[in-house]
C-alpha cells in the first residue's frame, strides 16, 4: 500500500548519494592544478555543473527511472546551490534569483555539452567548454582540450556501467591525474 513512499525515499536516497560523488569528483585538484580552471566558487561550481550533466546525460539512458533519478538528482542540485549560497551570506532577496540563474546554466551546459558530446571528435566539446567557462578566464588563453578528453571519457565510461548500478545512486568517474 505505501510502496510508492519507500520508492520515493529510495530515489531521494540514491540522488543524495549520486550528488555526492559528483561534488567529490568535481573538488579534484588535477580539474583547478593541472588543467587551468580557477579554484574558486564560479569554477568549482562549473566542474559541478559539467558532472552532473555528464550523470543526467547517463540517466536519461536507463528509461522512466532515470528520467526520474534525473529530476530528483537536479532537485538536489538546486537544494545545494540555495544551500551554499546562504552560507555565503547572499541575501534572502538574491538567492532566488541566483538560483534561476544556477538552474538556467545547469541546463544551458548540459544542452551545450550533451550536443558536443554527441559529434565524432574533441572539437565541438571543446569549443563548448571554452565558451560556457570563458567568463572564467579574462586573458581567453584557456586550453579546454584536456577537460573535454576528460568529459568524453567519462560519459563513455559512465555509459558502459550497468543501468542497476546507476539507478542505486553509483557512478564510477574516471580517474584523474595526480596533481
Amino acid at each position: 500500500m505505501f510502496a510508492w513512499l519507500n520508492t520515493r525515499r529510495d530515489r531521494n536516497r540514491n540522488a543524495r548519494k549520486l550528488y555526492g560523488s559528483i561534488v567529490t569528483q568535481a573538488r579534484q585538484p588535477a580539474f583547478y592544478a593541472a588543467w587551468g580552471v580557477p579554484d574558486t566558487p564560479q569554477g568549482r561550481f562549473e566542474m559541478v555543473v559539467l558532472h552532473v550533466g555528464l550523470a543526467m546525460q547517463r540517466l536519461s539512458q536507463a528509461g522512466p527511472a532515470g528520467h526520474r533519478l534525473a529530476q530528483v538528482l537536479t532537485e538536489t542540485f538546486v537544494t545545494d546551490m540555495d544551500d551554499c549560497m546562504r552560507e555565503m551570506s547572499f541575501s534572502d532577496l538574491a538567492v532566488p534569483k541566483e538560483i534561476k540563474r544556477s538552474a538556467a546554466a545547469l541546463f544551458d551546459r548540459h544542452t551545450a555539452y550533451g550536443a558536443a558530446l554527441a559529434s565524432p571528435g574533441e572539437g565541438r566539446l571543446t569549443a563548448a567548454l571554452a565558451e560556457q567557462m570563458a567568463y572564467l578566464h579574462q586573458q581567453g588563453d584557456w586550453d579546454a582540450a584536456p577537460l573535454a578528453a576528460y568529459a568524453r571519457c567519462a560519459a563513455s565510461a559512465l555509459a558502459a556501467m550497468q543501468d542497476a548500478q546507476v539507478l542505486a545512486g553509483s557512478m564510477d568517474w574516471p580517474d584523474l591525474p595526480r596533481t
